[in-house]
């Protein structure tokens, strides 16, 4: 499994190159593409690996010396031998994301996971590397210093026992191995029962019941539906998701409030001026000097003075 985001493609590319045409195993790939523009990266990918790269559709098995790669607009989940895409709810602002996919992974194939995180913004990934360390796999990140973007890698670091960090070139090779090495516990591990209710709420599977097994209420509201917040437990990682599956970090919940935060002061400032317009325009009709002029001037100027302010506070940037 392996995600990234922004300066993900120049790391994924190296990494690409380095795996044999006879890997015995099977790549995923989830990067943050934009959500309705056809993506050019299986193509891309294509020119660097003999490995076959595909776009799959849901329901497609799974066959070692491929790589699948999300779909935009989907996330990508792993079944029982074939792969799922699904236009679920965003996870970390995005669909597709990463900690789906590895969570996915984690949870229905155990110690036989190899998570790799590369360079973008954010955390994506962390939570999700997260679970592949809790029920088994093998965690990777590339090494922060050379990533374009250090943010996902050293998120993952700092929440998660790495296993392998690496500069995104020695990632395939060390693929390569990992995939003909025998687990050492190849059995089903023991997880946490929140990590399957998780996947099923990407699959919009889940129920309002089931958040009980995931977390418990939060104090905040979901920025995408407006819903309660449960803040996900024992995992170590701040992280909140609402009962329809909306799910944040910390980090990506806080990017989200400032969005939201902005737009409503976009919207006040809207209506200040617009209110301020009315007054004016009707000042401007009453007769000269009387009463209901004066009162109409004085409530345009305080809501001129108003819309100023919040002008400032938007240029000065949430």
């Amino acid at each position: 499994m392996i995600g990234g985001s922004a300066g993900g493609l120049d790391a994924l590319g190296r990494l690409i190159e380095a795996l044999p045409e006879d890997l015995a195993a099977a790549v995923f790939v989830v990067l943050h593409v934009a959500p309705h523009v056809p993506t050019q990266l299986p193509t891309i990918l294509q020119r660097k690996t003999p490995l076959r790269v595909v776009a799959p559709h849901d329901g497609d098995g799974i066959e070692h010396g491929h790589v699948y790669v999300a779909r935009p607009n989907c996330h990508m989940l792993l079944g029982d031998d074939h792969v799922r895409v699904v236009h679920g709810p965003r996870e970390n602002r995005h669909r597709p994301a990463v900690d789906p996919l590895f969570r996915s992974a984690a949870w229905g194939y155990g110690p036989r996971v190899v998570g790799v995180v590369l360079s973008g913004m954010l955390d994506d990934g962390a939570a999700g590397l997260w679970a592949v360390k809790t029920c088994g796999g093998v965690t990777v990140v590339q090494e922060p210093g050379e990533a374009l973007y250090q943010d996902m890698p050293a998120a993952a670091l700092r929440a998660v026992e790495i296993d392998h960090c690496l500069p995104a070139g020695e990632i395939g090779a060390l693929l390569a191995r990992l995939a003909k090495e025998p687990v050492a516990n190849a059995h089903p591990h023991e997880a946490p029962p929140g990590i399957k209710a998780e996947v099923e709420l990407v699959q919009l599977d889940g129920s309002l019941e089931r958040m009980r097994e995931v977390g418990h209420p939060s104090v905040f509201t979901c920025p995408s539906c407006c819903g309660m917040l449960w803040e996900v437990k024992g995992q170590g990682i701040p992280r909140f998701r609402c009962h329809v599956g909306h799910a944040y970090s910390a980090e990506s919940l806080l990017s989200e409030q400032s969005a939201a935060a902005e737009e409503a002061f976009y919207t006040a400032l809207r209506a200040l001026e617009q209110k301020a317009a009315a007054a004016h325009n009707l000042a401007e009709r009453m007769a000269t000097k009387s009463a209901l002029r004066e009162r109409y001037e004085a409530t345009a100027g305080e809501l001129d003075e108003k819309a100023r302010i919040l002008r400032r506070l938007l240029s000065a940037g949430m």
